[in-house]
């Protein structure tokens, strides 16, 4: 995992300033600094915020080109603003709070007026020179906005639907013919790929968990001579491949695709079997590198090829962090963690130091709030965490772990319906911790000072709890050598709230 920046964490502070208030900006700053700023800005959790109202505010300020705005519910205010600068790349989040504003005038609230939002939301700059556009969501477009961006070098229209009136395939094409990156994931009515030919410069496809009619309509992807980058993963999850799931490899297999330039490819979440990916390779003598995690491959190696699936988790996990892939981080390190504890008596430490590195990984990196607190429960519910404390005799960055564990759940709102499932598994950390003592082996005095910290503000902040910190209390007491007592006895505090709780059973 490669340190932050200075760049990096200066970008972090000047947005938070910016969005706590803290920090005024009285001159103009360069488009790197810009972005990276806004970047932070609009880089939390989902929530029903207006960090994006911030943009108004230091419009001065900020040389802004580049605007994500999919962890957002924009509204009209928020859309009309961008006309203040010149963007090259503009990703949408949903827009259901446009459609009262710029309605479709025959179709009415059905469908969106991309065009009268396009115009009165760019400005002319930014209509000449956008070269990426985001757009995922499932709303009905009015005809002919292609025309307003037909320069696009990227666009995402994945969630939409095709039909024969009003959104065409072979138009759409046509219309973007200088595309390097196309993603059509998700999308329905798609049942021809009929028109992609015309894309003679697309570089990357994204087709995801799309279902073709017919698989010849796959011979399609062998007329793009500069494709290098496939998607045709999934979001189908299964424990039995055999009974049900999507094989797209299986399909090309069938129809006798070829793309003499890919280089990359994405078949995670699919029923592929090893086999077929190895017909696939000696088809491809351009591949380098496949992603197969959560397939029957997750354990595969392919001679000459670079696997993306457990034998190389850090990457992997690398990999989905790019392309923000959070849900199927959940389910890769489900299968992680359900495969070491199923072979838990054959691996050495070295194994098990990879899958604690593949997790911290997981905390560490920028995943959103809900994929780091259902990585951290799975991991403690498979009782690796108390296994690696016994067998390593608590190495010295438990204390830091223990400590980053605990953020990870308190970051979570306890004024939710999570609230007692959240408790029970910080809870349940510091029990494990405690139960992973046995005579001859020693609870470090940061991790014991940790312990009780930690269960005392659980407690006192959820009284309903105090029978369960009192037992981990209990048992840290029990295996405290007689120098930990004595440290203990010299600090009252301590050893007040220490009493209290025992005698509170």
């Amino acid at each position: 995992m490669p340190f932050p920046t200075l760049s990096e964490f200066a970008a972090k502070s000047v947005a938070q300033g910016i969005v706590n208030e803290t920090i005024s900006l009285d001159f103009r700053l360069d488009t790197k600094c810009s972005n990276a700023i806004v970047r932070e800005i609009f880089n939390e959790d989902k929530v029903c915020g207006e960090n994006y109202r911030k943009l108004e505010e230091y419009k001065n300020q900020l040389s802004v080109t580049k605007i994500d705005f999919r962890k957002y519910d924009v509204d009209t205010e928020a859309v009309l603003n961008l006309a203040n600068f010149n963007l090259v790349s503009l990703d949408f989040g949903e827009m259901w709070f446009l459609e009262m504003d710029f309605p479709d005038p025959e179709y009415g609230e059905e469908f969106l007026d991309i065009v009268t939002m396009f115009d009165r939301s760019m400005n002319n700059y930014s209509r000449r020179s956008l070269i990426h556009l985001g757009m995922a969501s499932d709303q009905g477009y009015i005809k002919g906005w292609e025309k307003e961006v037909e320069d696009l070098f990227h666009i995402d229209i994945s969630c939409h639907t095709f039909d024969d009136d009003r959104f065409q395939f072979p138009s759409f094409c046509a219309s973007f013919s200088n595309l390097r990156v196309l993603d059509i994931s998700y999308v329905k009515g798609l049942s021809s790929l009929h028109g992609i030919n015309k894309l003679e410069n697309l570089q990357n496809l994204l087709l995801c968990h799309e279902d073709l009619d017919n698989i010849n309509e796959y011979k399609e992807l062998f007329e793009l001579k500069t494709l290098k980058h496939l998607d045709v993963s999934s979001n189908h999850f299964s424990d039995n491949w055999s009974e049900t799931g999507t094989n797209p490899i299986r399909d090309m297999l069938a129809a006798g695709v070829r793309m003499e330039a890919l280089e990359f490819l994405d078949c995670s979440t699919t029923a592929v079997t090893e086999h077929e990916l190895e017909e696939f390779v000696k088809n491809h003598s351009s591949l380098q590198t496949i992603a197969a995690i959560c397939t029957p491959c997750n354990q595969s190696t392919i001679s000459g090829m670079k696997m993306l699936n457990m034998f190389s988790m850090s990457e992997s996990l690398g990999y989905l962090l790019r392309t923000d892939r959070n849900t199927l981080v959940c389910h890769f390190m489900k299968d992680v963690f359900e495969t070491v504890k199923a072979n838990l008596t054959h691996l050495d430490d070295f194994d098990l130091c990879r899958v604690k590195n593949a997790l911290l990984f997981v905390l560490r990196e920028p995943f959103d709030r809900e994929t780091k607190v259902t990585t951290l429960a799975r991991y403690l519910g498979s009782e690796l965490f108390q296994h690696q404390l016994s067998t390593s005799r608590f190495p010295t960055d438990t204390a830091d772990i223990i400590e980053m564990f605990y953020n990870v759940f308190n970051k979570r709102d306890f004024y939710t319906s999570w609230q007692d499932e959240t408790v029970e598994l910080m809870l349940g950390m510091l029990e494990a911790t405690v139960n992973s003592v046995s005579p001859g082996l020693l609870i470090p005095d940061r991790v014991l000072h940790i312990v009780f910290e930690k269960t005392f503000a659980l407690v006192d902040q959820f009284p309903q709890y105090q029978t369960k910190g009192n037992e981990i209390v209990r048992q840290a007491v029990k295996w405290m050598s007689s120098e930990q007592i004595q440290k203990m006895s010299g600090n009252s505090e301590l050893e007040r709230k220490v009493q209290e709780m025992i005698n509170s059973a």
